[in-house]
């Protein structure tokens, strides 16, 4: 059998693994969702609903400005209260995504080769927006920490140092794992804490614990994933700037 015919029976064997797989779906709230978050998880569950039947819950909780401990508390119950479900899908509450975002995650993620895998999203500082992916670099003091990654394979899945968690597909295994670590008791997965001097957002460190327990961090940027801010932050808008922005 030549390479090609063992990437695509390969393709066919996750596909079909694919079909079978049960998913949560976990949010938190500041009381309210956007309405581009609420559309499209609504249509979302309209078409698994129509097809494979893949989405076995939804848990949200409401959530200040700390949001470690509500994503630990939703993590914990998936883990606990949906034993026979095989992954957990993250996603913000002013988030925008196609309806078969979870289907093109799902073709790509594996639970030993690729057991996190995020969508495409964007941030923004003042006007500028860059994509939430992350390499790790060593400061002049040789301390280690993330740098987003502006260049990045269009339509490919890309590993990473760490990504956010706006919208990413999480398998039982890695979370099991990392809770089994002992990182922390109070905040077994997301944790704000402290990189090279500064903070570190709850989903970076929990990137940084898996890639601690050998667990290796990718992201989809097939899977456009938009970010309701004033304005909707979008891939589109991303590549805009850079083309009106001389590369250095």
């Amino acid at each position: 059998m030549g390479a090609q015919s063992k990437l695509n029976k390969a393709r066919n064997e996750r596909a079909t693994a694919a079909a079978k797989d049960r998913v949560v779906i976990a949010f938190i709230h500041p009381g309210t969702t956007s309405a581009y978050f609420t559309t499209s998880l609504m249509v979302m569950m309209l078409r698994d609903a129509g097809t494979d039947r893949r989405i076995v819950g939804v848990v949200n909780e409401w959530s200040s400005a700390n949001v470690s401990a509500p994503r630990n508390n939703l993590t914990r119950k998936f883990v606990d209260d949906y034993p026979h479900a095989d992954w957990l899908l993250w996603i913000d509450a002013d988030m925008g995504w196609d309806p078969d975002a979870l289907d093109q995650l799902l073709a790509v993620a594996d639970p030993e080769t690729a057991p996190l895998v995020g969508g495409l999203c964007f941030g923004a500082s003042g006007d500028e927006l860059f994509p939430t992916v992350y390499e790790f670099v060593k400061t002049s003091d040789g301390r280690v920490t993330t740098l987003r990654r502006n260049d990045y394979e269009r339509d490919a899945v890309v590993q990473c140092a760490a990504t956010g968690a706006a919208f990413l597909l999480i398998h039982r295994s890695a979370l099991v794992a990392i809770r089994d670590r002992g990182f922390n008791a109070a905040f077994p997965w997301f944790q704000e804490t402290e990189l090279a001097g500064e903070p570190a957002g709850e989903d970076i460190t929990f990137c940084i614990r898996a890639g601690i327990c050998g667990i290796p961090v990718h992201v989809n940027t097939a899977v456009k994933v938009g970010h309701h801010k004033s304005t909707l932050l979008t891939e589109e808008r991303f590549l805009a700037q850079r083309e009106a922005t001389p590369h250095e």
